[in-house]
C-alpha cells in the first residue's frame, strides 16, 4: 500500500467537490488552541480512502509535520479549523515528524497510532499492531470518515480509482 498526497493522487480535486472550500488551507485545534495547520491529505493508493491529514505544527522557522487519522479530527467549514479532542501538546511533541520525500511503511504508522490511542475506546486489543498481519481497518476509530463533506468527496475518489485519469497519475508519481 503506497500513501498519495491529494494533489498527486487528483490534481483537479479543487474543481470538484471540494470545489467550495480547500481543507489544505485549515487550522487545527486541541482543547481551544491552535496546534497547525493542515497541508496536505493522504490517501490510500489502493483504494482511494483518506489516510491521514498532514499538520505542520510549527510557524516561522521552528515547523515540523506530523500526521493526524482524518478519523480523530471534526471539521468546521465555517471557521475552516479541524477540532481534536483531547489531544494534549505531549502527544504532538512525541509524533514521528514526517517528511515530504519519506515513504510510509507500516513501523511508522505504527508509531504515529500509538501516540494516538489513548484518545480513543479501545475494546479489542486484537487490532494492535503486529507487522505480518496488521490492516489499517482493524482500528476504523483512526480512519473512518465522519464529516459528510469529506465523505462524499472520499467515495469519489474511490470511485475513480479504476478511472483512467487516476491509474495514470498513480504511474507517474
Amino acid at each position: 500500500m503506497v500513501l498519495y498526497k491529494l494533489d498527486k493522487y487528483y490534481p483537479e480535486y479543487r474543481d470538484e467537490t471540494l470545489a467550495y472550500f480547500d481543507i489544505k488551507d485549515f487550522y487545527v485545534y486541541a482543547n481551544n488552541e491552535l496546534i497547525g495547520s493542515v497541508t496536505n491529505i493522504l490517501i490510500d493508493g489502493d483504494n482511494g480512502r483518506f489516510r491521514y491529514f498532514v499538520i505542520d505544527t510549527g510557524f516561522w522557522i521552528f515547523s515540523i509535520k506530523v500526521l493526524l487519522p482524518v478519523g480523530l479530527a471534526s471539521v468546521d467549514y465555517d471557521y475552516k479549523r479541524l477540532f481534536v479532542p483531547g489531544l494534549r501538546q505531549e502527544q504532538i511533541d512525541n509524533l514521528p515528524e514526517f517528511k515530504e520525500n519519506f515513504v510510509i511503511d507500516n513501523d511508522y504508522e505504527e508509531r504515529v497510532r500509538d501516540v494516538y490511542r489513548p484518545l480513543v475506546t479501545i475494546t479489542d486489543l486484537s487490532a494492535f499492531y503486529n507487522a505480518s498481519t496488521y490492516n489499517y481497518t482493524l482500528e476504523p476509530y483512526f480512519y473512518e470518515v465522519s464529516d459528510r463533506n469529506l465523505k462524499m468527496y472520499e467515495e469519489k475518489l474511490m470511485s475513480r480509482k479504476n478511472s483512467h485519469q487516476v491509474t495514470h497519475i498513480l504511474h507517474q508519481a
